[in-house]
């Protein structure tokens, strides 16, 4: 679809008298990230009974707390390795001994796994200063984009911390409620890959019962209409809109 098909469109739906129309585009910053996440759950009982064991005592292998324990071998093996790789146990001079780490797990009776890397890509607008959902290949499809810029662009460059997108990961984990509670370790990689346009199309409206104007965008990432947007045009120009605007009232 084209730009000036979908304004079409969009006229049919507002209520109003429509006195200005434009079209332009604001950057869209797309960042590779890959992420450490962790999954915390509380310990199972043999967890427990393992490192309650290194704690109080040394032992060179997995045979012999099976033979105290009673537990087969494969299971302790198992569980050995996985606090191995997550950094509870060590082995020094042939015993296994918990860490620091280990220890504090331990007190708290919660186990800290640390899952496979994730690789994400995230869409950050420095207008609204946030991250936005969208699918940028579609706006691409546009054929007409138009060169002008959103009016009231920051000039400056926006900085961007890891804690910024390690909370903003964190949020969209939550919002996954079928998926078991993670939490993001740290922040492996980051990368700017590219900034493209996202048309946006503006319309001013005269609204004769309430005597007003309104501004209306729609932003063709979200496919709907742009608070955001409209609320920082209506604060910055309404003051100069009826002036401006006067000979296209009634």
């Amino acid at each position: 679809m084209e730009l000036q098909q979908l304004k079409n469109q969009l006229e049919k739906e507002i209520r109003g008298t429509i006195v200005h129309t434009d079209i332009w585009c604001i950057p869209m910053h797309t960042y590779e990230i890959t992420y450490q996440p962790i999954q915390k759950k509380a310990m199972d009982i043999l967890m427990k009974i393992l490192l309650f064991s290194f704690q109080k005592s040394a032992f060179e292998s997995a045979e012999q707390l099976s033979e105290i324990l009673l537990v087969e071998p494969l299971f302790i093996e198992d569980l050995m390795r996985k606090m191995q790789k997550n950094g509870l146990l060590a082995r020094e001079n042939n015993f296994y001994q918990l860490t620091e780490k280990g220890k504090r797990q331990f007190s708290q009776g919660v186990f800290e796994e640390e899952l496979d890397p994730v690789t994400i890509e995230l869409l950050y607008s420095p207008v609204h200063h946030q991250m936005m959902n969208g699918d940028m290949e579609e706006v691409l499809d546009f054929d007409d984009f138009p060169d002008q810029l959103y009016r009231y662009m920051n000039d400056g460059e926006e900085s961007l911390d890891v804690e910024f997108f390690k909370k903003e990961i964190q949020n969209i984990i939550i919002d996954r409620p079928d998926e078991v509670h993670q939490e993001i370790k740290s922040i492996l990689s980051l990368e700017n890959t590219q900034i493209n346009d996202v048309p946006c199309i503006e319309f001013i409206v005269w609204n004769a019962e309430s005597r007003e104007f309104f501004p209306r965008v729609w932003n063709t990432l979200l496919k709907n209409w742009d608070q955001y947007l409209e609320k920082e045009l209506f604060e910055i120009e309404n003051p100069v809109w009826l002036e401006k605007f006067h000979s296209k009232i009634k």
